[in-house]
């Protein structure tokens, strides 16, 4: 009894969400019911005509139990058409016309609203994603997002498809029992339950291959995620020799895939070879039965045989699709997980009030600690940056430094605190139009397989070639370009590999300054650069003095002693603060005991 329970509670799981991710389709899977109901109609009795046709061909009586015939003179009757062979070939042929006609309509709203659903749920899981809070997206695995968009969403779609076909094979198999039962109700009872013996014969493979189908799931995320990561490190695995180590751990993933698969396709060849000699034994039972019987015809008898057979192809294929389902819900349940979990996460996006910048920016007692942590990360910092200064920020690993620039991105919300704008508290202020005025440069390098310009560009389809060229002559990228076979329309390569690292830095350096920012932010954007990359940029940053409020964050400390003023954080607080010079001539300063440690 708590097996019947369970099932109903998992049939009732299931059909929830079917309702949450296929509700809006239920009209048309309706129509398509409908359709099918039509079509069905028009098959079963096109085929049924047989009897009367044989009956003309042979001038054998036909049997009393043959209601078909008399229901199809009696259309003849009612459309006072002469009941003759040539209108009865005729009626034939009009029927399994309207079926096929109904039956590509059918077939047409199925593929229709299938691929809009497709596209509705990538586009969905694409924007949720992108619209998340930083810490949500701080915890996906790389790779996951394209196996959902990818994997899960196909499969999903697949069951919307499956019971777009199951409504439509349903309501054929009702019209051909229904046929069915009017020449022999015995046979179409004895049918129908032996569809359902079969069926529940077949259960315990059902649950078995949906068992398989989640550990898949699983696995393929798995894999996308390790060949993702093993990609984005494959210079460090090469330099440090652990390609076998690496390549080993792969093979592991794919002979489990492969044996997930080998089980799953046995499962499902075990269904579709028993599934035939079966219908074939039952077919023979029913003409031993039949053969029996006083009002035995012939024309019947094979109408009969075929509609219990398309009856076992509708069972057979109903069964099918329900097997298929069963092995994609996993996926389907990832997908609306997914998109739930986004969409709980949203990122806020009230209208706010616009950006303005005329005097200063301040950080009153500003604290952050991370979920799932008890130490803050920031501690009640506080300092003001005027318009047009240049503030460095430095510190140890650890010091907070790129939560401080999460938070002043709006990336993350502080726990208590406030930033201020013109005292202007910076929660008011609309994120669209705080992140248009503020641009950001990282250490991690971001280009797109493209062209220069369109890297500089990035999305911003209102920039012009001008506005492109000096934002690349602001960035000391612009000579250098000029160079490129291609001039700004070069491909760069896949995250810009045909450029060096200072090269890359400053097309991305170009790309922040297009925006004509009020703040850039610089969060370690030369740690990475030869002393020629960083001079340039060094350059083109006192450039912008006075233009530009420039926040650099950083290691080297040669990259700070031009700003304006210098904030030193360590273990989420502030222990120094004043300019380059100030601090230089403090010896118990963080900042002078770190120059003399590196040049000792």
């Amino acid at each position: 009894m708590l097996n019947i329970k369970i099932n109903f509670r998992k049939i009732r799981s299931a059909l929830r969400l079917f309702k949450l991710a296929y509700g809006r389709y239920r009209w048309q899977i309706l129509l398509t019911t409908f359709l099918g109901f039509i079509a069905g109609l028009a098959g079963s009795v096109g085929i049924s005509a047989i009897i009367p046709l044989f009956s003309f061909a042979t001038g054998q009586a036909l049997g009393p139990t043959d209601a078909i015939s008399e229901y199809i003179r009696k259309v003849f009757d009612f459309l006072n058409v002469n009941y003759t062979l040539a209108a009865l070939l005729t009626f034939m042929l009009f029927l399994f016309i309207a079926k096929a006609v109904f039956i590509f309509i059918a077939n047409y709203t199925t593929s229709k609203i299938t691929l809009r659903y497709l596209r509705e749920s990538q586009k969905l899981s694409l924007q949720r994603t992108l619209q998340a809070q930083w810490p949500f997206l701080l915890n996906q695995k790389i790779g996951y997002l394209d196996r959902v968009i990818i994997e899960d969403t196909p499969y999903s779609g697949s069951i919307l498809m499956n019971i777009t076909d199951i409504s439509l094979r349903l309501a054929s198999l009702a019209t051909y029992a229904f046929v069915a039962f009017k020449i022999s109700l015995p046979i179409t009872l004895l049918t129908l339950a032996g569809g359902s013996f079969i069926f529940l014969v077949f259960k315990p493979l059902y649950y078995r291959s949906r068992k398989i189908a989640e550990k898949m799931n699983v696995l393929s995320k798995e894999v996308t995620h390790f060949i993702n990561e093993s990609m984005i490190g494959i210079k460090t695995i090469k330099s440090t020799g652990i390609e076998n180590a690496v390549a080993k751990k792969g093979t592991g993933y794919f002979e489990e895939i492969e044996r997930s698969q080998f089980k799953s396709q046995l499962l499902g060849y075990l269904q579709g070879s028993v599934f035939e000699p079966a219908s074939f034994i039952f077919i023979i039972g029913v003409f031993t039965f039949y053969y029996q019987a006083p009002n035995f015809n012939i024309a019947s008898f094979a109408v009969i045989i075929y509609l219990i057979q398309k009856m076992f192809s509708f069972v057979q294929g109903i069964q099918a699709k329900f097997s298929h389902i069963n092995t994609s819900l996993p996926y389907l349940n990832t997908m609306i997980k997914y998109q739930q979990e986004a969409k709980q996460h949203k990122e806020a996006t009230e209208a706010g009030k616009a950006f303005k910048f005329e005097k200063s920016l301040e950080l009153k007692d500003l604290s952050y600690v991370y979920a799932g942590t008890k130490k803050k990360s920031l501690s009640n910092v506080s300092f003001t940056i005027s318009r047009g200064e240049t503030i460095g920020i430095i510190g140890p690993s650890g010091a907070g430094k790129t939560t401080l620039v999460d938070i002043l991105l709006h990336l993350l919300t502080p726990q208590s605190g406030s930033i201020l704008l013109d005292n202007e508290n910076a929660s008011l202020i609309s994120k669209d139009d705080w992140r248009s005025n503020v641009s950001y440069v990282s250490q991690d390098i971001f280009l797109m397989h493209d062209t220069v310009e369109v890297n500089i560009q990035f999305y911003n389809k209102g920039l012009t070639r001008k506005e492109i060229a000096e934002a690349a002559k602001l960035a000391n990228i612009y000579n250098f370009v000029q160079t490129l076979p291609e001039k700004f329309k070069t491909i760069v390569g896949e995250r810009g590999v045909k450029l060096s690292g200072g090269q890359r830095q400053r097309i991305v350096l170009a790309r922040a300054l297009a925006r004509k920012p009020r703040i850039l932010i610089l969060d370690e954007a030369t740690s990475a650069l030869d002393n020629e990359s960083e001079a340039l940029i060094q350059q083109a940053i006192t450039d912008l003095k006075g233009k530009i409020t420039v926040i650099m964050i950083a290691h080297r400390l040669t990259t700070v002693m031009n700003c304006d003023k210098l904030i030193v954080l360590d273990q989420g607080k502030i222990i120094d603060s004043g300019s380059p010079n100030d601090l230089m001539d403090n010896k118990e300063s963080y900042l002078y005991k770190s120059f003399h440690a590196t040049t000792t």
